[in-house]
């Protein structure tokens, strides 16, 4: 391809990108909210799976930078696949914190594509390096998040049935003494 088709195609994807930067961010400040419904989960999904790491693949930039971009948005797919998976939990600001890192991560490298000559393959080892372990500790403190919040449904659904047991103790009892006072 011509150098112009070429930087065509990375206009594209920038300012693609920049979308699906928008609309990944608008569902991570909202995180509750977006574990909660489904078709939030899906639109994140896609933005970054489809929009982010399917349109690098046609990058005229090196395999190492297209692979630093894959790490980073592969990193917030993972986590929606659990959140697709889990379906709504309690969200706490260290889950948030964390995928807000990987979320600025991801947009200084799509920032940085507007000249390529800005990221460098230092910097692209660098950020793929840095972004393994932060993928570590985010899936285990998602993983701890879902273990903790089906802990605290089994108990709340336990403690539920208790209550309706004991409701019903309770209106047996009363049963019984008012036909007590009926038949004296």
């Amino acid at each position: 391809m011509q150098s112009e088709q070429l930087q065509q195609i990375m206009g594209y994807y920038i300012k693609e990108s920049q979308k699906n930067l928008a609309v990944i961010e608008q569902y991570l400040l909202n995180l509750q909210g977006t574990v909660q419904d489904s078709a939030m989960v899906d639109d994140l999904f896609r933005a970054a799976r489809c929009g982010i790491v399917g349109g690098a693949n046609l990058l005229p930039i090196s395999n190492l930078h297209i692979s630093c971009i894959h790490k980073t948005a592969l990193c917030l797919v993972d986590c929606c696949q659990v959140f697709q998976q889990q379906g709504a939990f309690e969200v706490d600001q260290k889950l948030e914190d964390l995928l807000m890192e990987v979320f600025y991560t991801l947009q200084g490298l799509i920032e940085k594509l507007r000249e390529p000559s800005r990221l460098t393959d230092d910097e692209a080892e660098q950020i793929i390096s840095q972004i393994e372990p932060l993928e570590k500790s985010l899936m285990a403190h998602l993983h701890g998040l879902l273990k903790r919040s089906h802990r605290t449904q089994l108990v709340n659904a336990i403690a539920s049935e208790e209550a309706d047991e004991l409701a019903s103790l309770a209106d047996l009892e009363s049963l019984i003494d008012s036909l007590a006072l009926d038949n004296p």
